[in-house]
């Protein structure tokens, strides 16, 4: 957004405008705001040149204080922006942890990272990032309580004590297997790549029960329970191999799985653009890189700012064939 001028004086924004901008900022990140707010930043932004260098110098500010900014405290006991710089400056920064959401669980991966943990009872368990599960192996059954990410289980053998996985009022038992779980919100999806898992849930009163097979998969949540059907378990899993892999999936699809390797906000100002068919194979080391891919292959142009990427359609370029 920077602006060129012909004196070094004149490159230095006006520190009023670098407040503004900051405040902008502040606001657009506390999770209270709607899509909207980011147009109207937008348009701040051009008001003028002095305007520009402003947003500017806030957003490198912003991305110089980096992820303490990631959970910035809610609106109505936000402090005055300059004092939250200062504070987030000196190294505070403030995080809510709640039970139910499992804030406080026994395991959790953060932006990008991924982990592999060998449990007492001989099981392998691999986190993908922004996983949050709680791991109860003393009781019968054992159990993991995933509250939200996502996980690949190797179960070790225990005729006497059984293996499962609850999440969003579902159970996954496990019939001598390996399996991933993937949970967003209240909704969940299961691969099984080596034997077979039971599924049980509870819908309206009615208890629902599937075994799902090696190559199969299945999903639940407040429609009920799906039937199995076949799936790639290969690229299924994929992340656990530092990718992610799509055969004609929505670009909002897309960029939803995504989000837990990538800082900051993906904005897609024209959500008819979320339903561009892709298919492709995404590396999550590089996802700047990976984006400007998607730039290349689809009629879209992509801004990368600090904390916020902005994709717009671009119409000097045709839409794919589905």
């Amino acid at each position: 957004m920077k602006a060129r001028q012909s004196s070094a004086a004149a490159d230095q924004p006006e520190p009023s405008l670098t407040q503004q901008a900051l405040q902008w900022l502040v606001d657009l990140h506390s999770g209270d705001e709607q899509k909207t707010d980011w147009e109207s930043y937008l348009r701040w932004c051009e008001t003028s040149a002095e305007h520009q260098r402003a947003a500017h110098a806030a957003e490198q500010l912003w991305e110089r204080l980096g992820s303490a900014l990631q959970r910035p405290a809610p609106r109505s006991r936000r402090m005055p922006v300059l004092g939250l710089v200062l504070a987030l400056g000196l190294g505070t920064g403030l995080t809510w942890q709640g039970g139910e959401q499992g804030w406080l669980a026994d395991q959790r991966t953060g932006l990008g990272e991924r982990r592999t943990l060998q449990l007492q009872d001989g099981s392998r368990l691999e986190l993908a990032p922004q996983t949050r599960v709680d791991i109860d192996l003393d009781g019968n059954p054992r159990l993991l309580r995933l509250y939200s990410g996502e996980l690949y289980v190797q179960v070790a053998a225990d005729p006497q004590r059984p293996f499962e996985v609850e999440a969003a009022g579902g159970r996954i038992r496990a019939l001598g297997t390996e399996f991933d779980v993937r949970r967003k919100a209240d909704d969940v999806h299961v691969v099984v790549t080596e034997h077979a898992v039971r599924v049980s849930l509870l819908a309206d009163g009615t208890a629902q029960t599937a075994e799902v097979q090696e190559g199969q998969g299945l999903d639940y949540g407040a429609h009920g329970l799906s039937r199995p059907y076949a799936v790639d378990k290969s690229a299924e899993t994929a992340w656990r191999r530092d990718r992610l892999v799509f055969n004609s999936r929505s670009l909002g699809d897309v960029l939803d799985e995504m989000k837990p390797y990538h800082p900051g906000l993906i904005w897609v100002r024209d959500e008819s653009l979320r339903q561009l068919p892709v298919t492709g194979i995404v590396g999550t080391d590089d996802l700047a890189a990976q984006l400007q891919l998607l730039q290349q292959s689809l009629p879209v142009r992509i801004r990368q700012l600090p904390w916020l990427t902005l994709i717009e359609r671009d119409k000097s370029k045709s839409e794919p064939l589905r």
